[in-house]
């Protein structure tokens, strides 16, 4: 009987969770994403992948790095080109969007270089949901 409550329990929990994520992609953070870079930086590490591509689709470029031993992706690099502007509200060429545990770490708005180029562009180091208070 024991085993079959905790079955249950498991099922339960595991049902509950699925219902979270499902209403996060729903209901994101944020309807818009803006295009000035500095709000974009302020409010793209509070967002999960799935958000992300909701609000702006999917990247022109996606780069993942996987674990040699399971093949697990453990990091991303995402490219979006002509998504941000800067302060004169000139685009930048590439922004890159660097996830690490399901979160943007940091973001890198990359200006006359694009993603397979060595050059450092502006990079923030982005707002995550449980640094918020």
């Amino acid at each position: 009987m024991k085993i079959i409550i905790s079955l249950l329990s498991i099922f339960c929990i595991s049902f509950a969770h699925a219902d979270e994520q499902q209403a996060d992609v729903e209901n994101p953070i944020i309807e818009e994403m803006p295009t000035d870079y500095l709000e974009f930086a302020n409010v793209i590490g509070l967002l999960k992948p799935e958000e992300i591509i909701g609000l702006i689709g999917e990247p022109a470029k996606k780069l993942d790095l996987k674990m040699k031993s399971s093949n697990e992706v453990i990091a991303s690099s995402w490219y979006y080109h002509n998504l941000n502007t800067d302060g004169n509200g000139n685009y930048f060429p590439t922004t890159e969007l660097d996830i690490i545990d399901g979160y943007v770490e940091s973001v890198v708005f990359l200006n006359d270089v694009d993603e397979n180029s060595n050059f450092e562009g502006k990079k923030f180091d982005t707002k995550q949901p449980d640094s918020l208070f």
